[in-house]
């Protein structure tokens, strides 16, 4: 089977995007192929999906919901409006995970995309039998566990996950392992992410995560007063910032971006 596809670098986190039509339940056979192509380095597969009206949807391999791969399919669609002197503009998509449409934020002179985030719906705890407990922030869509500390062995990734999915079933969960920046400034951080995501069954120490940038956020800020936070999370593959905005002790907005950047078009033959 040929299919036409995009790669994007959001801080790391390439993202592929197949941009010819493919029949849904074939979507995670197709993922699966391509990210086993070494070449394109990626870590996640997006579906752009057109319809008759013209309007667009992206639909992620594993129906779940992604902070980098919704500003970088931003990005794209905004490339394909461009006029000549549309150097910012923003971008209302449509993608997989979030029950209403977002609006991104491009500056094609900086190279740069932000997105604005569904709301966490909870902050909850994850117990486990041997590793003790975790705060988990749950959006729409996908989960993410905060450990404090840096990266920790197989078993224990396994364990919380585990535990995660069995008190929250998603579409996908993560775990992001969060480290004081070496500066030592406030609201700077290290952070290295890794993502389960459930119709694949793939697991992947991502360069960078997104959502997972927005989970932190929300946690990082869960205990402050209402105002504007912006958190700066240093990841393996590049920096993305996070910003929380609370109202009478509720998040109200979040938003996340970065650098982001899309290839030319490329034809590829895989096997489903």
């Amino acid at each position: 089977m040929e299919v036409k596809l995009r790669v994007a670098d959001p801080a790391g986190n390439i993202t592929i995007f197949v941009t010819s039509p493919v029949e849904r339940n074939l979507y995670a056979k197709v993922a699966n192929e391509l990210l086993a192509i070494k070449e394109f380095r990626g870590e996640q597969v997006g579906f752009i999906e057109r319809h008759e009206d013209g309007s667009s949807h992206m639909e992620m391999m594993g129906g779940e919901f992604c902070g980098n791969a919704t500003r970088s399919f931003g990005y794209l669609l905004g490339k394909e409006q461009e006029s000549q002197d549309a150097y910012k503009k923003t971008v209302t998509v449509d993608v997989s995970g979030s029950s209403e449409k977002l609006d991104v934020e491009v500056d094609y002179e900086a190279g740069t995309s932000k997105t604005m985030m569904p709301l966490p719906e909870k902050i909850e705890e994850v117990e486990t039998a041997q590793y003790g407990s975790y705060p988990m922030v749950v959006f729409d869509g996908i989960n993410h566990v905060i450990v404090k500390g840096p990266r920790r062995e197989d078993a224990f990734v396994q364990a919380v996950l585990e535990a995660a999915m069995a008190k929250h079933k998603c579409d996908a969960c993560g775990i992001m392992f969060l480290e004081p920046s070496a500066d030592g400034m406030e609201k700077r951080y290290r952070m290295t992410p890794v993502v389960y995501v459930e119709e694949t069954g793939s697991l992947v120490w991502e360069s960078s995560c997104g959502s997972g940038s927005m989970a932190t956020a929300v946690y990082l800020s869960k205990q402050k007063n209402d105002g504007k936070y912006v958190y700066i999370l240093k990841q393996p593959g590049g920096i993305i910032e996070a910003t929380v905005v609370k109202e009478n002790g509720k998040t109200v907005e979040c938003k996340m971006g970065g650098p982001v950047s899309v290839s030319l078009e490329k034809t590829v033959e895989v096997k489903v």
